[in-house]
């Protein structure tokens, strides 16, 4: 992060106090969109207005309670050099904590409780996998990996990762530990897929998931909840139950004339000015979940009448191609659904206490645990107490999913999809070799499921130009928020996309002069390279590659590895110029002042 231009306030863009915000959406990316209008370009908070097609805000970061136990769909996973997130939240003062804001304490919180995980993948019921550190792959893998790397993302448009890779590679720990976390499948976009190992390139522990941070209470409410505070105490509106399906553009698509609503069965318009600014929310990977518990199987919701977010997308991408192409991510319901469930455990601390033993890790502290032999890829997490705010001394969270539910269990011998509460639980119980404990869980036990049907939809392999730009090639007022966004260089399924695109369309559409934070440039880190490379080698940070941990450079003539070196070098961005004025031009040129001094001779 640059200090000098990260912590500048600049000069409120003219006009400013007296134009409009709509949007669309109000999740994190809409949230931070109304924050950024607030704070960074000096918007009135009384001309902000965000449309919800739910009854609460948040979006896909929710997680409440209803009269048995808690329901969650999803869990984040953060990490410190989500630069965009944490400058949002360094702004927002922490609801909990007077005097701190969320950023400091998510700090103090994973200071006090780091996540270091020792068990993070397991089999043969309940042994800890003894390969989970070794990252080596065989000389044909490496080099894979190493080609992968190297391609251009034009190679890579439209590829699911299974063309670039061999069935050896999707059974290294390096695959197993980055697929459970992500979700990632085989057929998954390969140009997504090449960023992610790009951008998390200093993850070199991620094994033991050092780095991740999670935060004191669920995300809801140790993010959401003091963000919508501080947007409220600032003037900011809300409307929820507001579905806005459509919009109206003038003849080119450049600008939004009118957006198209419907609120209580009833469909209105609101008018637009060339002032009035547009940012929408395009699609939502929570999109038609639906909820089961114990005895009851979550649906999957085929139906394509209301895609919520994702119908005003298609409704856009109809009218210039330039709005991307949504049936790239949202026609294939059986490539992109999984099911997770969290189970709320009253008055029985057993099978925390035995998980806690096994792990040897307190819960909250050990993040995401891998079952490898789990028919249906199951993974799950331990959260500390209390995890909710209202949480009871003597109640006690998990959350968990399964990757490739659509197959038969180990134990219970049906899709995952097609299970209760109780028989996802038990067939859990069965993988930890805790099945003499089953009957007394599951009477302790309020187990919430849902069904996700497009939940891995960002996954789905495209190209660059199948999701529209942050702020679309001739826009004058309308821009695209949150996960369904082309940012070059950056990765979906993250908090850390839906600000950064927040804060692209607020900084351009306003014309404020300050720079959208970079994306962390760890690809571009000689240090990260290396221990990237000293890890696929099976080495320590402390040991020396040699030539036999490089097989691409093997058998490579003196001129072929010029030739490489010479591509690699051109394949790196510029460093950043240290020009200070609002004219980038000037540092590509020789001379733009035109001085009447002769030159010497």
């Amino acid at each position: 992060m640059n200090i000098y231009k990260t912590m500048y306030r600049p000069q409120k863009p003219a006009g400013i106090a007296s134009r409009k915000a709509y949007i669309v959406g109000g999740g994190l990316a809409g949230l931070a969109a109304a924050a950024f209008l607030v704070d960074d370009a000096g918007m009135l908070g009384e001309n902000i207005t965000i449309l919800e097609k739910r009854a609460t805000a948040g979006g896909s970061m929710d997680g409440m309670r209803n009269e048995f136990g808690y329901l969650c769909r999803g869990e984040r996973e953060m990490e410190p050099y989500m630069e965009c997130l944490w400058y949002l939240f360094s702004k927002i003062p922490s609801l909990q904590s007077k005097g701190r804001s969320v950023l400091d304490e998510i700090v103090d919180f994973n200071r006090d409780e780091p996540i270091h995980s020792e068990c993070r993948v397991i089999c043969n019921r309940g042994e800890r996998y003894s390969k989970v550190h070794d990252y080596r792959f065989n000389s044909k893998d490496m080099a894979a990996m190493q080609r992968f790397l190297s391609l251009p993302e034009s190679a890579l448009e439209d590829k699911p990762i299974s063309d670039f890779f061999d069935e050896s590679f999707f059974n290294s720990s390096c695959w197993i530990n980055f697929h459970s976390c992500l979700a990632f499948k085989h057929y998954h976009s390969a140009l997504e897929c090449q960023r992610y190992f790009q951008r998390f390139a200093l993850e070199v522990r991620h094994e033991y998931l050092e780095g991740i941070i999670h935060t004191k209470y669920a995300e809801f409410d140790a993010m959401i909840r003091p963000l919508l505070a501080w947007l409220e105490s600032h003037g900011v509106k809300t409307v929820y139950d507001c579905w806005a399906y459509d919009i109206e553009m003038d003849s080119a698509c450049n600008t939004a004339e009118a957006i198209l609503l419907r609120k209580n069965g009833k469909d209105s318009k609101i008018a637009l000015s060339e002032k009035d600014l547009v940012l929408v929310t395009n699609g939502s990977m929570t999109t038609n979940s639906a909820f089961g518990d114990n005895k009851t199987v979550a649906p999957t919701n085929r139906s394509t009448d209301d895609l919520g977010a994702f119908t005003l997308w298609q409704n856009l991408a109809k009218k210039n191609e330039k709005f991307g192409h949504p049936e790239k991510f949202i026609g294939q319901i059986d490539k992109t659904k999984w099911v997770s469930f969290m189970p709320t455990i009253k008055g029985y601390p057993e099978l925390v206490s035995r998980i806690e033993k096994m792990t040897g890790s307190k819960a909250g502290t050990g993040g995401a645990i891998t079952i490898l032999d789990s028919n249906w890829d199951m993974s799950f997490e331990l959260h500390h107490n209390p995890f909710f705010l209202d949480q009871k001394p003597d109640e006690q969270v998990m959350w968990g999913y399964g990757c490739y539910g659509e197959r038969a269990g180990n134990y219970i011998k049906k899709p995952m999809c097609d299970c209760t509460g109780e028989e996802i639980m038990t067939e859990l119980l069965y993988h930890l070799n805790m099945l003499d404990i089953r009957d007394e869980v599951l009477a302790h036990s309020y187990i919430s499921t849902c069904m996700m049907p497009y939940v891995t939809t960002q996954f789905m392999p495209r190209k660059a130009t199948d999701r529209p730009k942050n702020v679309p090639d001739g826009c004058t007022n309308i821009g695209f928020l949150g996960q369904y966004v082309e940012v070059p260089e950056d990765v979906v399924f993250t908090v850390e996309m839906s600000v950064r695109t927040a804060m692209g369309a607020v900084y351009k559409l306003t014309g404020l002069e300050k720079d959208v934070l970079e994306v962390y440039p760890s690809r571009y880190d000689i240090r990260y390279i290396a221990e990237r490379l000293k890890k696929f080698a099976g080495k320590t940070a402390a040991e020396k590659l040699t030539e036999a941990d490089i097989p691409a450079l093997s058998g490579l003539s003196a001129e072929q590895l010029r030739q490489m070196a010479v591509t690699v070098l051109n394949s790196y961005p510029p460093y950043y110029r240290m020009y200070l004025g609002r004219n980038q031009t000037v540092p590509l040129q020789v001379s733009v002042l035109h001085p009447e001094a002769p030159l010497s001779k």
